[in-house]
């Protein structure tokens, strides 16, 4: 998945041309599921970079609800 940013920019002051710019992100959408030690599944759908960015991310949210982890899955969803 990919997204745009409208960006504007301006020649001068007065010549104020609009010049319309795309900017895309490279950041894919995860589907990462963390199990803890009791086997009780939790998902989190978390854009990122990278696999591991989004496993890192998933890792902090985890901690937050105080998780123990036993291992996580990481899929791609787009």
């Amino acid at each position: 998945m990919t997204a745009s940013v409208l960006m504007s920019t301006f020649d001068n002051g007065y010549n104020r041309k609009n010049d319309r710019q795309f900017a895309e992100f490279s950041q894919l959408i995860y589907n990462v599921t963390v199990t803890d030690e009791d086997n009780v599944s939790v998902t989190y759908e978390i854009m990122a970079d990278s696999c591991s960015q989004a496993c890192a991310v998933a890792e902090d949210l985890a901690a937050s609800e105080m998780i123990n982890i036993a291992y996580i899955d990481v899929q791609v969803m787009g």
